[in-house]
């Protein structure tokens, strides 16, 4: 329609209220829409006004100059009625599209919520958006920056969408549209492609759209603790019964917006579940692998300690038999202090107990250690370092072993001061198989050994200052003065405890003291 019912109705009027004035009604490629009244005289003037849709030509005959107002005045009433009624269509579109996308959005979220698993939330999630924006095609992309591809996990397209020209399953993201939007912290990628042009390879997301393509990240969480979980991918407006097929904007920008965070927020939540569970069963499995009896053995007072700064560790001691019948007390560190590590320390001990079982000595079994986890080590760039000492019953030299780890500290009771034994060999997983050598310590009664981890030294205070190695020595000679080895490990625990603030920040802390009694040989 090119005019309104009522202000056509008004025009055919015009001829029979002011006799000789002819109207005509123009689109705006020039062709003649209707024509109401007489020609436009010879000499007469003309009066025009211009619509969204129409031109309109008032025509008057000479000397009229009574009906030349008149006739302008009605001219401009029609512009003004026509501006309102395109207002109104207007107003009536969005107020459709508004009331279309706040349904959408009230009725997905609680059936999000309930969905089986990712697949069928992103599905549930990606259908309501194709409506809600009233797009061509919505496609959800499951997967992190870290791994190597992302899954084109759902993909909803309408008969108007272009097809595929080939089936593609996953997207690398570190190049094209994908690589753009995972760059954004927020807000939306858009790309509009050239008429009749086509961008992006065969098998991308771009290579499916025919004329624009909008894009927002899926993530879960904020600040140093946003992860992302995917992308959400619009492509080409659409045509409804309320819009006519026009481009992507603003409006449908928002739309993804709010779809990628119902999709973020309930993909993320079930996700921190599932680890959730994943780290309490790693806190269980870790529990158990820690020793749970006190070492008794002749000669000798053990004691250890161990806290973790997250919820699962990456730190291990342990109280091992050995071939040969002497007990080797051994403490490990992995690298880094997740969930990961946690895993890796369970394997790495059920490691050490096997080869311990058959190996008659400590540097033979650190040496065998280090060739069986070499692979799993350097597979997930992780590494080990690790320190024990072989222990027989009431004999007073003990066989001692470093992989890489910190000094071993040893408190000599007759000079009362602390000895360091260097760090000695190479760390767990740089070499498949280093040649571990051991070394002999002599011990006297009210001697005492600590083997430690560097969530001890490394531990920070408000300022930033480390607990460092000289603060180490010192709550050693203090403790071990008086104390048993009970006594010396839960003193120097509460001074790293104090000096941090009481906050398990940082590192795993791992503490272990062997101390040499009275009865003991040579």
């Amino acid at each position: 329609m090119t005019l309104s019912q009522g202000s056509t109705k008004l025009l055919q009027h015009v001829p029979g209220v002011l006799p000789g004035v002819g109207v005509r009604v123009m689109r705006p490629d020039g062709d003649e829409v209707a024509q109401y009244g007489p020609d436009a005289p010879a000499g007469g003037s003309e009066h025009r006004c211009a619509t969204a849709d129409a031109e309109i030509i008032a025509s008057l005959p000479p000397g009229n100059d009574a009906a030349s107002d008149l006739v302008l005045s009605l001219l401009q009433l029609v512009e003004e009625r026509e501006r309102l009624e395109s207002d109104m269509e207007s107003m009536n579109a969005s107020s459709l599209r508004l009331l279309e996308q706040v349904s959408m959005l009230t009725e997905t979220l609680p059936r999000l919520s309930a969905g089986e698993d990712d697949r069928d939330i992103a599905s549930l999630g990606v259908r309501a958006c194709l409506v809600a924006a009233a797009t061509e095609r919505v496609m959800f992309l499951a997967g992190t920056p870290e791994e190597a591809t992302f899954e084109v996990l759902v993909d909803h397209a309408t008969a108007g969408a272009r097809a595929a020209d080939e089936a593609f399953d996953t997207i690398v993201p570190n190049e094209g549209l994908l690589a753009d939007i995972l760059a954004v912290e927020e807000g939306v990628i858009l790309r509009t492609i050239p008429e009749g042009a086509t961008v992006g390879a065969a098998g991308s997301p771009e290579s499916l759209a025919k004329r624009q393509i909008l894009g927002v990240p899926v993530t879960y969480g904020s600040g140093d603790k946003r992860v992302v979980l995917g992308a959400l991918l619009l492509f080409d407006k659409a045509a409804t019964s309320y819009s006519s097929d026009a481009e992507l904007g603003s409006e449908e920008g928002q739309v993804a917006e709010s779809f990628a965070a119902m999709l973020g927020a309930v993909l993320g939540a079930r996700k921190t579940a599932a680890l959730g569970k994943e780290l309490s069963m790693a806190q269980t499995i870790q529990r158990q692998i820690l020793p749970k009896n006190v070492l008794e053995i002749g000669g000798f007072d053990v004691a250890a300690d161990y806290q973790a700064c997250g919820a699962v560790g990456g730190d291990y001691f342990d109280y091992v038999r050995l071939a040969d019948g002497r007990t080797m007390v051994v403490v490990a560190d992995v690298s880094g202090h997740n969930l990961a590590s946690g895993m890796m320390m369970v394997s790495a001990r059920a490691t050490l107990r096997t080869l311990a079982s058959v190996r008659d000595g400590v540097a033979p079994v650190f040496d065998d250690f280090a060739a069986a986890m070499y692979e799993d080590l350097t597979s997930t760039e992780r590494f080990i370092t690790a320190a024990a000492v072989g222990l027989r019953e009431n004999e007073r030299s003990v066989e001692y072993v470093s992989a890489g780890h910190n000094d071993l500290f040893i408190y000599r009771a007759a000079l009362n001061r602390v000895e360091a034994v260097p760090t000695e060999h190479t760390i767990v997983g740089f070499l498949e198989r280093p040649g571990y050598t051991s070394s002999s310590i002599a011990l006297e009664p009210g001697d005492c050994l600590l083997i430690y981890t560097d969530g001890i030294t490394e531990a920070t205070d408000e300022t930033e200052e480390m607990f460092g190695e000289e603060r180490l020595t010192e709550a050693l000679a203090a403790a071990a003065r008086s104390g048993t080895a009970r006594e010396i490990v839960d003193a120097i625990v509460a001074e790293v405890h104090k000096f941090r603030g009481g906050e398990i920040v940082g590192d795993d802390v791992t503490a272990v003291v062997v101390g040499c009694t009275a009865g003991g040989a040579d």
